[in-house]
C-alpha cells in the first residue's frame, strides 16, 4: 500500500494534452526532480474511434500506438518515484498495461503497472439513456467517462504507472494529488479545476495566446514551449507555473481563457467527481510564468456518468478540394462553387453538403472579415454526405470535371472518402458502472 505524502504540496505536471503532443516536455519535467507525478492526456473521440478499429482487427492492440515512444524515456523516472498517469490505454487499457510492462522489462526497470478497466460499455448500449433517438446504424463502441476512484485506488495500492481508457481529462490530472494528499470536499474540486487548467498542456503556457498590445511568442519560444505544472496544497490552493528557465507565457489571461475552455456553465461544470463552480476563482500573477489560484468550490458529484457512443451510419462522406490561382482566382473559385451548388442537387440528388472557400470563409463562414485585397490563390472545398460509395465517387468526379469544363485554371484536386461515424452522448447510473484494476506483467 502506498503511503500518503507528508509534503505540504504535491506537484503534478501536464506532460501531454493530446495523442500527438510533443514528447520532450514530459521528459524535462521528470528530469527536473521537482515533479511528483506526470499526467499524459492522450485520448479524444477521434483517437478512440481509430483505437476501436485497431482492436477489432487485433485484440492485443487498440491502445495508443505512440505508447512506446512516449513512455520509454519516462519509465526510469517512474521507478524513482515520479508517478505516470495516462489514458494511453484508449480502447484497450489492459493490453496497454502489458505493453508497458514489456517495455519496462526491456529497459531493466522494475515497476508496478496498473490498468483501469471498466469504461467500455459497448455491450450495454441498450441501457444507456441517449440524448437523441438511435434510429439506424451500427455501434462501433461506447465508453463511459470514469472519474477519480479507480485511479486513486491503483495509486493507493502502490502503482508507479496507471494506464486508463476513457476517463475525464480533469480527473486524470487530479488523481495523483488527490491520492497523495488525501484531499476531500472543496480541495477535490480545486484539484479537478487544476486538472481542467492543465489538461491542454501548452495551451495555458501561451501556445494559444494572443493578447492585444503584446507581441506573440517568437518562433524560438513556440518551438521550445514549456508545459505547465501545478503545486497543489492540502487546502486546495495551487500555483500554476513553468519550470525555471522554460519558455512560454503563463499568465492570468492564459489561465482565464483555459478556465473557460469547453465550459458551458461556469457555475455548474459537470465532472464525474464533482460539479464545479468556477465563478468565484481568483487568479493572481505571482511572478514570471507563475499564477496563484484560489476560490474553487463545488457541489457533490452527479448520480450519472457521461457515455460517448460511436455509431457507423450508412454511406460515406466525400471531401474534395480544387485550387484556383493567379489573376481573378477568387472570382473563378466563386464561379466553381456556384457550379457545384447547382449540379450536386440537380444531377446527383445530394442536398446535404457544404461548400466553402479555403482562405476566405471556410472557418468563420458568414462572419468572415471583408477582404482588403484579392487572394492570390483559393481552394474550393466541398463536403457531402452520400448514401453509398458510388455517389461519393460521383461527387469527386464533379469536382474533377471542373478542370476541363471550367472555370479556367482549376487544378491540384485533393479527394478523400470516409465512412460516416457519429459520436452520440448518453448517460448511465454511476452504480451500474463497475471498475477494476488489472496489474500488468510482461
Amino acid at each position: 500500500m502506498a503511503t500518503r505524502s507528508s509534503k505540504a504540496t504535491f506537484t503534478i505536471g501536464a506532460g501531454a494534452g493530446f495523442a500527438g503532443d510533443r514528447i520532450e516536455p514530459a521528459v524535462s519535467m521528470a528530469r527536473s526532480g521537482e515533479v511528483d507525478a506526470i499526467a499524459l492526456e492522450c485520448l479524444a473521440e477521434r483517437t478512440l474511434v481509430n483505437a476501436l478499429r485497431m482492436r477489432a482487427a487485433n485484440p492485443e492492440t487498440g491502445y495508443d500506438p505512440r505508447l512506446k515512444r512516449r513512455l520509454a524515456p519516462l519509465l526510469p523516472y517512474a521507478a524513482q518515484g515520479c508517478k505516470v498517469i495516462s489514458n494511453l490505454g484508449a480502447a484497450n487499457p489492459a493490453a496497454a498495461g502489458r505493453a508497458a510492462a514489456r517495455l519496462a522489462l526491456e529497459r531493466g526497470v522494475r515497476l508496478r503497472i496498473a490498468s483501469v478497466i471498466g469504461d467500455d460499455v459497448h455491450d450495454r448500449v441498450d441501457e444507456v439513456q441517449w440524448t437523441q433517438p438511435i434510429e439506424d446504424g451500427q455501434w462501433i463502441g461506447a465508453h463511459v467517462y470514469l472519474g477519480l476512484d479507480p485511479m486513486v485506488a491503483a495509486l493507493d495500492a502502490g502503482a508507479d504507472v496507471v494506464i486508463t481508457g476513457r476517463v475525464a481529462d480533469s480527473s486524470l490530472v487530479a488523481a495523483a494529488p488527490v491520492q497523495a494528499l488525501g484531499l476531500t470536499g472543496d480541495a477535490v474540486a480545486a484539484a479537478l479545476t487544476v486538472g481542467h487548467l492543465l489538461e491542454c498542456s501548452g495551451q495555458i503556457s501561451g501556445g494559444n495566446l494572443t493578447e492585444p498590445g503584446a507581441p506573440d511568442l517568437s518562433v524560438d519560444e513556440l518551438a521550445r514551449l514549456g508545459y505547465p505544472l501545478a503545486d497543489i496544497a492540502r487546502d486546495g490552493s495551487a500555483t500554476i507555473r513553468l519550470l525555471d528557465g522554460q519558455l512560454g507565457r503563463l499568465n492570468v489571461a492564459s489561465c482565464t481563457l483555459q478556465l473557460l475552455y469547453e465550459v458551458h456553465d461556469p457555475r455548474a461544470y459537470f465532472t464525474p467527481d464533482a460539479v464545479l463552480d468556477l465563478s468565484s476563482i481568483q487568479f493572481e500573477q505571482a511572478g514570471p510564468n507563475r499564477v496563484r489560484l484560489t476560490g474553487t468550490g463545488g457541489a457533490p458529484r452527479p448520480d450519472t456518468l457521461k457515455v460517448i457512443g460511436f455509431l457507423a451510419r450508412k454511406g460515406q462522406i466525400a471531401d474534395v478540394e480544387i485550387a484556383y490561382a493567379g489573376s481573378g482566382a477568387l472570382a473563378r473559385a466563386r464561379l466553381a462553387a456556384g457550379v457545384l451548388r447547382e449540379r450536386l442537387p440537380r444531377e446527383l440528388g445530394i442536398h446535404d453538403f457544404v461548400i466553402d472557400l479555403v482562405g476566405v470563409d471556410s472557418v468563420l463562414g458568414a462572419g468572415s472579415l471583408p477582404l482588403r485585397c484579392e487572394p492570390p490563390e483559393v481552394r474550393v472545398h466541398v463536403s457531402a454526405r452520400c448514401e453509398d460509395v458510388e455517389l461519393a465517387q460521383a461527387v469527386e468526379d464533379e469536382v474533377y470535371t471542373l478542370t476541363i469544363c471550367g472555370p479556367a485554371g482549376g487544378g491540384s484536386v485533393r479527394s478523400e472518402r470516409r465512412g460516416r461515424v457519429e459520436s452520440i452522448t448518453g448517460f448511465l447510473p454511476r452504480e451500474s458502472v463497475p471498475t477494476r484494476i488489472e496489474w500488468a506483467s510482461a
